[in-house]
């Protein structure tokens, strides 16, 4: 005999999920129901229709509907999968089933009320786009209980927003088409905290650059020393020190010696150097040098030419405030051969402990000086050259 009709209840319970996530289809859902005829368990084929909702009663459509066509169901009890793709995006998902018998061509009647699918299925779209990559995200939690989950093992890259790495040492990078603001921002929901971004070869923190939220300012710290420090009012760098000591030198040409107590002199680095014009004369050369504060001085080169039987000495002097001078270093011609053309005579490394320059408390020049100059060409200065080492930046 023909049945006119199926009247029934269902309880549905979320048991799993199964199947394989590809890019354009979120995995199945395994759905268990119980439908009864009456008060009596129902037994047989059934035609049944699946629908997703985004409300209880009414609401929209989400999705696909599905047709399961003479379906055994054995004392009321009957397993459903349903693939409705990837459509687990909504906060509320409701599942609605309509049933009809096997043989029978009419409207199904729809089962009341629907069932709400809960965050499980939603959470299946995370690992979509894991896996849709070709990655192998993993899961854990930390010491402190927190989740954790990675992606790879150091080989492998993440690329955001475009298809190819800049270099092939590039394990992450962010892309941006246009020509507007885009990038990577690092946030936190605190006002006043402090963001932080660190560099960690062989898994050590070795520096850091961080943004303060509270006061406004961007820092850069190596080896915990803040030596950077950005805000509104400038750029600011703190005393650090070099790893190593760096050389550097100062070199000064002949045109920038004059006399030192006014007697005619020469000085003309394109026209041969700088001397005093008078012949006889013993008073010096002098010209002015800047050197770092804090520098070492290790040791003086004078380029010069003496082609006379006089000699000529060059120092590096420091005036103290209290008109006291000390000499750094020096050179001198004495026992060179005389010869024409350009010498060159370079000091001793010397003690760095003796000749560290304080520029708070002493001023420093070059002298270049003469028992007795010929008055010509023949005894000149053409250059000096400082040498010296610094620990830190001036």
């Amino acid at each position: 005999m023909k049945r006119n009709g199926v009247r029934g209840s269902i309880a549905c319970v979320l048991t799993g999920l199964v199947g394989v996530i590809t890019q354009s289809h979120a995995e199945p859902i395994v759905y268990q129901g119980q439908l009864t005829e009456g008060s009596l368990p129902a037994n047989g084929t059934y035609d049944l229709e699946a629908r997703l909702y985004d409300a209880i009663q009414s609401g929209t459509q989400i999705g696909k509907t599905i047709l399961i066509e003479d379906h055994l169901i054995s004392n009321g009890l009957f397993e459903l999968t349903l693939d409705f793709g990837s459509v687990f995006e909504v906060e509320d998902v409701y599942l609605e089933i309509a049933v009809r018998e096997g043989y029978s061509e009419r409207e199904p009647d729809v089962l009341s009320p629907r069932q709400r699918i809960h965050s499980i299925p939603k959470a299946q779209h995370a690992v979509t786009a894991g896996k849709l990559l070709g990655a192998n995200w993993n899961t854990n939690t930390d010491i402190f209980g927190q989740s954790i989950l990675w992606f790879g093992d150091g080989a492998d890259r993440v690329l955001v927003n475009r298809e190819d790495p800049v270099s092939k040492t590039e394990y992450f990078g962010v892309h941006s088409e246009g020509t507007g603001v885009g990038g990577m921002v690092i946030s936190n929901s605190d006002p006043n905290a402090i963001t932080l971004m660190t560099h960690a070869p062989g898994n050590i923190p070795r520096a850091s650059e961080s943004f303060n939220g509270s006061t406004n300012q961007w820092s850069l710290e190596i080896a915990q020393n803040f030596v950077l420090t950005v805000d509104s009012s400038g750029v600011t760098a703190a005393d650090y020190e070099y790893t190593e000591p760096v050389a550097g030198a100062v070199t000064v040409a002949g045109d920038a010696f004059h006399s030192a107590f006014g007697t005619p002199f020469r000085a003309s680095f394109f026209g041969g150097g700088a001397y005093l014009s008078t012949p006889g004369d013993n008073a010096p050369m002098i010209a002015p040098i800047a050197l770092p504060n804090g520098a070492a001085v290790t040791s003086i080169t004078a380029r010069f030419e003496d082609n006379t039987s006089s000699d000529l000495s060059v120092s590096l002097v420091g005036a103290l405030s209290d008109a006291t001078l000390v000499t750094l270093c020096s050179v001198s011609s004495a026992g060179v051969p005389p010869m024409a053309g350009i010498q060159s005579q370079t000091s001793d490394v010397i003690d760095k402990d003796n000749a560290v320059i304080d520029s708070y408390s002493a001023g420093y020049y070059l002298r270049a000086f003469s028992l007795s100059w010929p008055g010509d060409s023949s005894l000149r200065i053409w250059s000096v050259t400082v040498e010296y080492t610094v620990s830190k930046p001036d």
